[in-house]
């Protein structure tokens, strides 16, 4: 949990040693929080044999599932999420990620990820603070093998630790969640080489005007959700953070078949029939307009300077 040599290679475009001390404490978080919950799975993933009653027993012990779905030999992992649906509304307009250096911000276990990997991508480094998703993400790679996959536990907030660096960035669902927007996409684009990507998938709020939504507490149950833009706010925030050749790419509803409560993501878990009124599937459960899902690419200018540290 603790190597960072293959970042070595990239030169003064990532201060290492930052990472290296925030992966200690990564390190020493879980030992001293997290390693009784945990330890047996890590140490177990290693010999893990596919369609063993113990690699079921496993998979059944990272319950929930949030994001999937996954088929490891005769286990169908079928997730809270089908993020399947996701992956085909944006996949016709992604950049090429062959042998391109690839971050996925808030990955989750990593299901984005492994759909990167059918591209050749040199690099794809996935970033999410979360122990439980580490351990997802470690036990569907013991069977699907990719070397160019990295998960690490940082957050968007670390990011400022790579400059000129991604070819590619995607940030898909992460940008509500934090107080500071336009802060993300300016770390995002720093952290871009120049002509780099950003794809973007947040959710937000109908309307025409350049507006964005600031719940009184909690929306559809989160508590961690902040800003919520109509799309023509969106597209201002991505152009006055200075990106270009801003494309839409998608706008969808979230249904019943995408989100749901499953066997793998069971109660008392919570699903989207529970965040949205009884009565008026167009407001969530505190009246607020039910979200919408708004996916933009867009590139860093490609005369921006390379920066190193």
């Amino acid at each position: 949990m603790d190597n960072l040599e293959y970042l070595e290679k990239f030169g003064n475009r990532v201060d290492i040693e930052s990472l290296r001390k925030l992966k200690k404490a990564k390190l020493h978080e879980f030992r001293t929080k997290y390693q009784k919950e945990y330890k047996a799975i890590f140490d177990r993933i290693p010999s893990l044999k596919l369609n063993s009653t113990e690699t079921i027993e496993t998979a059944k012990e990272l319950i929930p599932w949030r994001k999937g779905p996954f088929q490891i030999g005769e286990l169908d992992i079928d997730a809270e999420w089908r993020s399947d649906k996701k992956w085909e509304r944006l996949k016709e307009s992604l950049p090429d990620l062959k042998d391109k250096v690839v971050l996925d911000v808030g990955c989750n276990n990593g299901y984005y990820m492994f759909e990167m990997a059918k591209q050749d991508p040199k690099l794809v480094i996935g970033i999410d603070p979360v122990m439980h998703n580490q351990a997802q993400f470690d036990f569907i790679n013991h069977f699907k093998g990719h070397d160019n996959l990295k998960f690490e536990l940082f957050g968007i907030e670390d990011l400022p630790n790579f400059r000129s660096f991604y070819d590619v960035i995607f940030s898909m669902g992460v940008l509500y969640h934090h107080r500071h927007p336009l802060e993300q996409l300016i770390s995002i684009r720093e952290a871009l080489v120049p002509g780099g990507e950003m794809i973007i998938e947040t959710i937000g709020i109908p309307g025409e005007d350049s507006t964005c939504l600031f719940p009184e507490d909690r929306y559809s149950k989160m508590r961690n959700v902040w800003f919520l833009p109509t799309l023509t706010c969106l597209k201002n925030w991505i152009n006055r953070t200075g990106f270009i050749d801003i494309e839409v790419v998608s706008v969808s509803t979230t249904n019943f078949e995408e989100q749901r409560k499953t066997p793998w993501c069971p109660p008392p878990h919570q699903s989207l029939e529970d965040f949205l009124d009884d009565n008026d599937k167009s407001k969530t459960v505190e009246g607020y307009p039910a979200p919408v899902r708004f996916c933009i690419k867009a590139k860093k200018k490609p005369t921006s300077p390379i920066k190193t540290f």
